[in-house]
């Protein structure tokens, strides 16, 4: 079975890189302190490979097929927006088969892909807490963007197939679960749904794929115009999901319903699902609730970046700080 050491859970957001603190008391600083030690905190682990639960923002799944679950097998690349890691990143593809044939035999219906584009919604998280980018990634791509959505509940349920994959995979190998998204934030809506979307937005979101590249300035402008007028964000909400997580009752959060997310959280709030996730897979796998675990978290709303940014790290009682082999 694969030795699950750890989770993490961790806001992203595109501006992160893109408009960085540049003193200690600017608005993130507080936040970039606290994924440093989260990142320490990992870096002792001596991780093998690391499964990381997060969203696309259409740069790889379009209204032309939009699955609610995706695993990355083979191939994985970034995308490179807003400063993050651009071409081929190291994948473990044998125990991402494993994962994808076990959830598809325990209930699930995942898209497989061999060749899979990450933007931020992944990328980031994985380079804030591998800057080497030298550990074996496997991407889990959750539909939070695209309405329809798959449930908060059903996100719980597939990350805790997730989870008894792992636990039954045939390998010694040492993962690290995570979960990118959120918190809180209102950035501009993609629903080919929406009745008041311009004809060519639309056909964007459905057949965009070949022309992601030229749009890709003009969409990163936009965003940074609202970062700079500064985006809404919902501190106490985002308390909220946090202290939920630590007090080990994921389940109210994976019964809170789109609307109440959307009314709460912003179409943004949404990703909160790669957490349910994230935390849903570490239990099932190790059978230690986040309550019970060594816990390092932590919260700062972030208005310029437009969103709310948390973490939550936790290790398992028993695993050794400093491992023996891994990377």
């Amino acid at each position: 079975m694969a030795d699950v050491v750890g989770m993490v859970a961790q806001s992203h957001s595109p501006l992160r890189w893109a408009a960085p603190p540049l003193g200690a008391a600017d608005p993130g600083a507080h936040f970039v302190r606290a994924v440093e030690r989260s990142r320490e905190i990992v870096a002792e682990l001596g991780c093998d490979a690391v499964v990381i639960f997060g969203p696309d923002h259409f740069r790889f799944a379009f209204y032309d097929l939009m699955p609610p679950f995706c695993i990355g097998t083979e191939r994985v690349d970034g995308v490179g927006d807003y400063g993050t890691p651009s071409g081929p990143l190291p994948t473990e593809p044998d125990l991402a088969l494993h994962v994808h044939r076990y959830v598809s035999a325990d209930g699930f219906d995942p898209a497989l892909s061999l060749a899979m584009a990450i933007d931020h919604g992944i990328s980031q998280t994985y380079a804030a807490l591998f800057p080497a980018l030298d550990v074996p990634l496997i991407p889990i791509m959750l539909n939070t963007s695209a309405p329809p959505l798959p449930s908060p509940r059903r996100s719980h349920e597939f990350g805790r197939a997730v989870g008894r994959a792992l636990r039954a995979a045939p390998t010694d190998a040492r993962v690290l679960v995570v979960g990118s998204g959120g918190l809180s934030h209102w950035p501009p809506r993609l629903d080919a749904f929406d009745t008041d979307l311009p004809a060519e937005e639309r056909e964007f979101l459905l057949t965009g794929r070949s022309s992601v590249a030229d749009r890709e300035a003009g969409r990163q402008d936009k965003v940074k115009a609202m970062g700079r007028a500064d985006g809404r964000v919902n501190a106490q909400w985002d308390e909220r999901a946090i202290e939920l997580i630590l007090a080990g009752d994921v389940d109210r959060l994976a019964d809170l319903s789109e609307n109440e997310i959307d009314q709460l959280a912003g179409n943004g709030g949404q990703e909160i699902r790669t957490w349910i996730a994230a935390v849903a897979a570490f239990t099932e796998a190790t059978g230690q609730p986040i309550s019970s675990c060594r816990v390092d978290s932590d919260y700062e709303p972030v208005p310029g970046w437009i969103t709310g940014m948390g973490t939550v790290t936790a290790t398992p009682p028993g695993v050794a700080a400093h491992a023996s082999g891994g990377r």
